[in-house]
């Protein structure tokens, strides 16, 4: 009986001890499938290529493909702005219909193939010359590779079909010079009766292009780089023989007077095939090239003064509102901040195009006028950077390794008040970014040139010797002096402070203090002293963020206000995140 007892218990040992093995050895997981790899590598080839369909890879990350054993596929991927209008649409079942079985090139892509997707559905591949269709979706552009796979993009979700879809219409859109001549290159951008994206077809060498459609309403708008349809606000049709432009009569009354003159550029053609017994029509649209103006230097420049001088005072009545206003609230903040973000990037805007139009010239004046206009489009971004953290289109990190880029090419570009100029912008970010040490060498680069001089009267004089970059005219009259400098000598040595007070090293902090001190007569020893030094520059606010220094307005909360908000739309637009506290 013992002896049964022991065996018992023998067979009872073995079985935990198995368990417990189990337990410390569980089951490894299997590895990826063909399909898994496949859609991977795709994924990181649109990441890393293909920001217009960030959406379409989201959703395509999530996808459960482990019985997929193709490791060969063809993906069309959805463009942003379609997915997020057919979120409904769009998911982890129906993107398998976007993922056909097989690697097709564009050239196997032919009129009347048919695709499988790994959901089993068919697709059914339509083509005109160059345009394919996919169950009458245009693909835009040529294949991207992806490993053993093919991507393409496609403008709007792919609609399964039970049989081939057979457009209803062939529009055919020709364009030409007014002379006559055949004109290639055209792009036209059509849209079916109900807003959506066909795609971008272009003319061939005899001014061609066939748009095949389901939707008895058609409308597109014609482009090519240096022409238009246009003269004057007139729709061009032609030419007669003396060589005038010929005008569209757009009221149809037999005379061409201001009532034809087109209410938008680009202007929208529409195609209606109700009522009419043919399938297919044939419009023809004449297109000029357009005479570059000549360009006047000291225009540009006085033109983007003006345009400069408007944004730095802006920003300068922003400061005022943030620090000092007794009115201001930081409850209403988006009310002052949407509207200075718009502001600076239509200024930033504006700059661009003048840049452009400067370098076109390919002149010694034209450079030399660019070279100021480069250090004002580091001033914006600069001061962007100190207020909301980030640029369009990156959040911070990216924002702070392009501005360090930029104004790091500016010091290699330039051996003048310029270089000053953009090492004290690239000293800030510096500082703003944690990197004290590059602050610091920026910082004493500037000071041990003794090229400028302290100036308690600066902000009223604008030809002071403590400007760095400055010289510009309040517009509105601020508190904080008759004139913009957006770079002063005191920022520098305030900079040059905080950055020797950050690592620590308490001599050098306390004599450039000191320095200060007897510049300006600053009584006290407080950072917010100092800071106060920048009123009127638009420079002061991110101070205060970098030294955790409450500011005292109503309203205002640490946690949130240091940075502004990032404005909702350029939140949707360029899928940025917004600031801690305006979630």
């Amino acid at each position: 009986m013992k002896t049964l007892a022991y065996y018992l218990l023998g067979i009872f040992s073995l079985c935990l001890l198995n368990a417990c093995s189990d337990e410390d050895s569980p089951t490894p997981e299997p590895p990826p499938s063909k399909g898994e790899e496949a859609v991977q590598e795709i994924v990181e080839v649109l990441k890393e290529s293909k920001p217009e369909v960030s959406q379409f890879v989201e959703i395509l990350e999530k996808v459960n493909v482990a019985d997929l054993t193709q490791d060969e596929l063809t993906v069309f991927a959805v463009k942003n702005t379609s997915t997020a209008s057919r979120a409904t649409v769009l998911d982890t079942a129906s993107i398998k219909n976007h993922i056909a079985k097989g690697r097709y090139a564009k050239d196997d892509l032919k009129d009347g193939t048919k695709l499988t997707s790994i959901s089993n559905e068919t697709l059914y591949v339509t083509r005109t010359e160059n345009d394919v269709q996919i169950n009458g979706v245009k693909i835009e552009g040529n294949a991207i590779p992806a490993g053993n796979s093919y991507v393409y993009v496609v403008p709007e979700v792919i609609p399964t079909a039970e049989v081939p879809l057979v457009p209803l219409h062939a529009t055919t859109i020709i364009t030409k010079l007014p002379t006559g001549e055949a004109l290639a290159g055209v792009n036209i951008e059509a849209k079916d009766g109900r807003g959506n994206l066909l795609g971008t077809f272009t003319t061939n060498e005899n001014g061609e292009a066939i748009i095949q459609h389901q939707s008895d309403t058609l409308s597109y708008v014609i482009s090519k780089e240096n022409f238009s349809n246009l003269h004057d606000g007139f729709l061009i049709a032609g030419m007669d023989e003396n060589g005038n432009l010929i005008y569209a009569d757009l009221n149809g009354d037999g005379l061409i007077t201001v009532d034809d003159k087109v209410n938008s550029d680009p202007y929208t053609y529409f195609v209606n095939y109700k009522d009419l017994p043919e399938n297919s029509l044939t419009k023809t649209h004449y297109m000029t090239e357009i005479k570059k103006e000549e360009i006047n230097v000291p225009e540009v420049e006085a033109l983007w003064k003006q345009s400069f001088e408007t944004f730095l005072t802006q920003s300068k009545n922003m400061e005022f509102n943030l620090l000092y206003s007794p009115e201001f609230n930081y409850s209403n903040i988006e009310y002052i901040s949407d509207p200075f973000w718009d502001f600076a990037y239509q200024t930033i805007d504006d700059c661009k195009k003048y840049l452009d139009q400067l370098t076109s010239l390919n002149t010694t004046e034209g450079w030399e006028a660019s070279w100021n206009l480069t250090v004002d489009l580091g001033v914006i971004q600069s001061q962007l950077f100190g207020y909301y953290g980030k640029l369009i289109p990156n959040d911070t990190q990216e924002s702070q390794n392009y501005l360090i880029y930029y104004l790091t090419d500016l010091v290699n570009t330039f051996d003048t008040e310029k270089q000053l100029a953009a090492r004290a912008l690239l000293a800030k970010i510096s500082l703003l970014s944690g990197a004290y040490d590059a602050a610091i060498q920026e910082c004493q680069y500037i000071l041990n040139t003794n090229a400028f001089v302290l100036d308690p009267q600066a902000l009223d004089n604008p030809e002071s010797k403590e400007v760095i970059w400055g010289g510009y005219k309040d517009n509105f009259g601020n508190p904080g002096g008759d004139y913009i400098h957006p770079i002063l000598l005191r920022e520098v040595y305030l900079m040059t402070a905080i950055a020797y007070s950050q690592t620590r090293t308490e001599m050098e902090t306390t004599e450039i203090k000191n320095i200060l001190n007897e510049a300006f007569s600053i009584e006290g020893a407080e950072w917010k002293d100092y800071i106060n030094l920048l009123q009127g520059t638009g420079s002061a606010y991110p101070y205060y963020r970098l030294l955790n220094i409450p500011i005292n307005q109503t309203g205002f909360i640490s946690s949130t206000h240091y940075y502004l908000p990032i404005p909702k739309q350029a939140i949707n637009d360029y899928d940025m995140t917004q600031n801690k506290g305006y979630e």
